[in-house]
């Protein structure tokens, strides 16, 4: 298993190592084919819609779009910041069910495929050259008021990997992936509705608890549901000013009940995959485990974005600290805690989300999904239960299929 953070690309998450990497190995196989196909398909969606392919290109980590002829795209440093780009890279996909279009794709990490309907997607270049990339919870961006999504993906000499995410966000644009290599993996996309029940969700809850999770929900004009993003979107502009933070309270009293109960009770983790289960008491403000990793308590921001405080994935850290961090993460926004002094082990899905204080967006989200990341450890379960992370990877990838629309 590998933690959507080893190629995400700037939105939740810095780059990080494989800090929840339980079962995943390369299959087996050889090194991947430096192409693979790539088929971008229309299923049901009317109107035009277009697809985008960015990310950095193997082995020279420059920048590079694949346009609509098949040819990549490298650009080059433009002279000023927020420079548009000076290429036309739309790929126009065929009628809703009339088949894909088919590209040839290169090895490239950090990518994604996008799509929008009825419009076309904005993006700029930055001295370097930096790409930058729609933004959607960013009101003044050109690409606000448009219908959009994406999928994310790596294609190493390893493997391709590939995962529907909605750490970040869901929308109207329903994404689905069929990655045919040494073995044939498909992910489904969401039900139809499902971003208006999970808007609609997220409203009653703010409705409950005073919490603004219907904040989350971005409309168009006409009042129509354009996408729902996670809550550390929301409170990413107000990192600098945590009194002003929204959910910046959501947690406290959770936390600081989770700090008392294991002053006197260990907290046991299994690292999984062989690695040995660690035990950790609370002393003062800071959780110690066996091994000597410490973690300080934990404010909302670093729970929600799991890349804050002691849940930094810093690059120097060991395995061992990286694999508790990520399960430290999954315990506290799946709200087991208090419940579970065992984990992962020892915990079920049904054990998920129980309490009144929990990651409402994760729990919403999963409940109207039937597969998907919706924080960053998402992939954090128990030995022995089905992945539902939305990820998909072969070490021998032949043909990668991104559809848009149920």
């Amino acid at each position: 298993m590998i933690s959507r953070r080893l190629f995400l690309t700037g939105t939740t998450a810095a780059a990080a190592a494989a800090a929840t990497t339980l079962t995943y190995s390369a299959q087996g196989a050889s090194a991947s084919a430096a192409t693979c196909e790539l088929a971008l398909e229309n299923k049901s969606l009317p109107g035009n819609v277009r697809a985008y392919v960015t990310g950095h290109e193997q082995g020279t980590d420059r920048w590079v779009l694949l346009r609509a002829d098949g040819s990549v795209y490298h650009p080059d440093s433009p002279g000023a910041p927020q420079t548009p780009l000076p290429v036309d890279c739309a790929i126009p996909l065929k009628a809703a069910g009339a088949g894909p279009v088919v590209l040839t794709l290169p090895q490239m990490y950090g990518a994604r495929v996008y799509f929008v309907r009825d419009d076309t997607l904005t993006f700029y270049l930055n001295p370097g050259p930096s790409l930058v990339e729609p933004a959607f919870a960013t009101s003044t961006d050109a690409n606000y008021g448009r219908t959009w999504s994406f999928c994310e993906f790596t294609f190493n000499p390893d493997q391709l990997y590939a995962n529907i995410s909605y750490v970040d966000l869901v929308t109207a644009l329903p994404i689905g992936l069929t990655l045919t290599g040494t073995h044939t993996h498909t992910v489904a996309p969401l039900p139809d509705g499902a971003v208006e029940r999970i808007a609609a969700d997220l409203t009653a809850q703010a409705a409950k608890d005073g919490q603004p999770w219907d904040q989350l929900v971005i409309r168009s004009g006409d009042g129509k549901v354009l996408r729902v993003i996670s809550p550390q979107n929301l409170m990413a502009p107000f990192f600098d000013r945590p009194d002003q933070m929204p959910f910046r309270d959501l947690w406290t009293s959770y936390i600081d009940q989770v700090w008392e109960k294991y002053r006197s009770t260990d907290l046991s983790i299994d690292l999984q995959g062989g690695r040995g289960v660690v035990t950790g008491r609370v002393s003062g403000d800071t959780l110690t485990f066996n091994g000597g990793h410490t973690f300080t308590k934990p404010v909302s921001k670093d729970i929600f974005t799991c890349n804050h405080g002691p849940f930094t994935n810093n690059p120097g850290d060991s395995d061992d600290k990286k694999a508790i961090l990520a399960r430290l993460a999954a315990g506290f926004n799946r709200s087991i805690m208090l419940t579970h002094p065992t984990q992962p082990n020892g915990t079920a899905t049904g054990d998920y989300y129980q309490g009144d204080v929990t990651n409402h967006w994760s729990r919403v989200v999963h409940a109207n999904s039937p597969i998907g990341y919706a924080f960053p450890y998402d992939d954090v379960r128990p030995d022995g239960q089905p992945d539902v992370s939305g990820a998909a990877n072969d070490g021998n990838p032949l043909r990668f299929t991104v559809t848009v629309g149920a």
